[in-house]
């Protein structure tokens, strides 16, 4: 092991010369004894010491203070300031280096040593984390430009798909209206017509996701009549699904808000497509709406505590406005209890969906849209019996949250 080289800065040149061998004693070797602040800041430069020992009270136009501050802007050496007197001002400017040590002249030989060695282990343990946090920091820069990328392939990948499926489509729907007799033929064109827009659809989904995730996406609430949007929402997803499920609007006494429509679209098509999904022919579906004070009624069942609770929100234990809570009920298979937690992990699927096709991206875009506007959603759902979700947002509000 090298010994430990420490650089002496005292304009008293009897008492240099005494710290200079007290420090030869104890094992030290001293790289330079000089008088003045400019001196210390050239030898540092140069040949930089594992530790400076500065006087603070100097002879000529640079104390020890302004020596010891460019010094730690040059180059990473720590510093022990050696004082016999110094005014409040000048240990106050002192402080401000972040020095490692203080000696207070005269000292004994064995408080040297003490303090030389406490400064060169503090500066190790500092050095470490700051490489530390510099690696952790480079990591982090690294996932984040990896993901950013990942993001831009996925969005250039889905802009390019668009175009020959919209072909396809429309090449589908010319043949279709030709109304041929061949019921194989019209079979499979129904087939291509149904492929295509669940990848149109698959394609939105990933265009969403992407925007998302790279901080795109907005809050735009505009006013909105919610039982007419609602109910016109409901009549075209019971026209796809050709009347095997009975869906329901229960609108309360709600009436109209400001929300953005493009994320509420997204919150109750894919809450009820799922709900449609994973339940039973015939089942029944029901979108309940409820106009409420924050902090009234069944407050559990938006800000939970239990396992089965996926999303809260702290914001609005602070809210005093209404809130618009949606219930989205079905009479499906339900969620098993120990997945409830990872359900809005992107394309996570539970267990016990089977055979029952998805590309698990609804609920992550579902936990997306009520971020965006400062919502919360939590979930109730037992196996066998069905699944509620919960999800309270800022009704008749002026603006949404955008905090992602």
């Amino acid at each position: 092991m090298n010994p430990i080289q420490i650089l002496v800065v005292e304009d008293e040149v009897i008492v240099a010369q005494d710290i200079a061998g007290r420090l030869k004693k104890l094992g030290y070797v001293v790289t330079a004894t000089v008088y003045s602040g400019e001196e210390a800041i050239k030898k540092a430069i140069e040949n930089p010491p594992d530790l400076v020992l500065m006087d603070i009270v100097l002879k000529g136009d640079m104390d020890g203070v302004t020596a010891a501050e460019k010094i730690r802007t040059n180059r990473n050496v720590p510093t022990i300031f050696l004082t016999a007197y110094a005014d409040d001002q000048t240990l106050q400017r002192a402080k401000l280096t972040d020095p490692f040590g203080y000696i207070i002249k005269p000292f004994q030989q064995n408080d040297l040593r003490v303090a030389i060695e406490i400064a060169l282990h503090r500066h190790e343990i500092e050095t470490k984390m700051r490489e530390s946090l510099k690696a952790a920091e480079a990591v982090r820069e690294s996932v984040e430009e990896k993901s950013h990328r990942q993001n831009q392939y996925i969005s250039m990948a889905a802009h390019e798909l668009r175009n020959p499926l919209n072909a396809i489509l429309i090449s589908a729907e010319l043949l279709d209206r030709t109304r041929s007799s061949d019921e194989s033929q019209v079979r499979t064109l129904r087939l291509v017509h149904s492929a295509t827009q669940k990848m149109n659809q698959l394609i939105d989904d990933m265009l969403f996701m992407g925007r998302a995730e790279a901080g795109q996406l907005k809050c735009n609430p505009l006013p909105i009549n919610l039982v007419e949007f609602c109910q016109d929402l409901l009549d075209q997803l019971q026209l796809g699904n050709e009347a095997k499920h009975k869906l329901t609007l229960i609108p309360s006494d709600v009436t109209s808000a400001m929300l953005d429509q493009q994320l509420l679209h997204g919150i109750i098509s894919n809450l009820i497509v799922n709900a449609i999904k994973y339940s039973p022919n015939g089942g029944q579906v029901t979108l309940e709406l409820e106009c409420r004070l924050a902090g009234e009624g069944d407050k559990e069942a938006i800000f939970c505590l239990s396992p089965q609770c996926l999303f809260p929100n702290s914001q609005f234990t602070n809210i005093s406005s209404t809130l618009l809570i949606m219930r989205i009920r079905d009479e499906g298979i339900g969620i098993p209890e120990t997945e409830v937690g990872k359900i809005f992990e992107m394309f996570y699927r539970c267990k016990n969906t089977g055979k029952i096709k998805g590309n698990g991206l609804g609920l992550t875009i579902v936990k997306k849209a009520v971020e965006l506007q400062g919502g919360a959603i939590a979930c109730e759902s037992k196996i066998g019996v069905g699944t509620t979700f919960t999800v309270a947002l800022p009704y008749v509000a002026l603006s949404c949250s955008t905090q992602r």
